[in-house]
């Protein structure tokens, strides 16, 4: 498979201000592609600043725009945004997300509709309209930010875990509709990773999974995720020890034993 070019490229990507969307950024500033970077309206100091870091350092194009996700008309006014200032999208980054940690029956409808909201339904819509003008063109890339919570149950955190699952599916399926198309998927399934989504109120400084999978550097998931899609890969795992886990044990072992040792790891160590 040819490796994909970026230099020149237009790429969007949401919930860009920090975390693992702010490196993303970074990746493909530094590999020239020109940018439109979106986060949420409290963001947009941050996300301007980002902005003017990556035009001195890269002398690339970059655009901001701010939008809530979560909003029912959020993802459709960030891409009528996004395309009446670049009509070409080459790449759509699907990186925005949400966590709540805590019980399923204690954690607010609020905080798990705004997850579904954010997670799933943003992720969806965005795809949805933005995959027609990539057809028409014969080219382009989704590149979905999902996690390795999207093959196992995620106890404490199971809506945000339900949400990647569904994103997993999604994107794998829509892969197999695109063939002869010119258009590809992509999701990147880091394990836990010190972002904002690790610092939400109940998250416990140290979970038991961290003494085996640690917490990786979102600069070092943002590298090798923008490397594994330049020589296109279609689902990457960073980590051996994470990919064997997630991919090789989690299809052997019976069912229960996954739930009950997933169980296991999210409590505090």
């Amino acid at each position: 498979m040819n490796a994909i070019t970026l230099k020149d490229i237009t790429v969007l990507i949401t919930g860009a201000s920090s975390g693992i969307g702010r490196e993303l950024a970074r990746c493909f500033a530094m590999e020239k592609a020109h940018l439109i970077i979106a986060s949420l309206p409290s963001e947009k100091k941050a996300l301007e600043e980002l902005a003017g870091d990556l035009r001195r350092q890269y002398a690339v194009q970059v655009q901001t725009l701010v939008e809530d996700l979560a909003t029912l008309d959020g993802p459709e006014k960030l891409y009528r945004q996004a395309v009446a200032t670049h009509p070409r999208i080459d790449v759509l980054v699907n990186n925005a997300g949400v966590m709540a940690f805590g019980l399923f029956h204690q954690l607010s409808m609020e905080s798990q509709e705004r997850i579904v909201a954010v997670n799933l339904r943003a992720y969806m819509l965005l795809m949805r309209m933005f995959l027609p003008d990539m057809i028409r063109r014969g080219t382009g890339h989704i590149f979905n930010v999902s996690s390795v919570s999207a093959f196992v149950p995620t106890p404490r955190h199971s809506v945000y875990g339900a949400t990647k699952a569904f994103i997993q599916s999604l994107t794998e399926a829509v892969q197999e509709e695109l063939k002869g198309t010119g258009v590809r998927t992509f999701t990147l399934n880091p394990g836990y990773t010190d972002t904002p989504l690790l610092r939400v109120p109940g998250f416990p400084q140290k979970l038991r999974f961290f003494s085996f999978g640690g917490k990786s550097s979102p600069a070092v998931i943002a590298r090798k995720g923008v490397e594994a899609f330049k020589r296109g890969k279609r689902v990457y795992i960073p980590g051996i020890h994470l990919w064997f886990l997630f991919m090789v044990m989690n299809r052997f072992a019976p069912r229960r034993l996954i739930n009950r040792v997933s169980e296991l790891m999210v409590k505090e160590a």
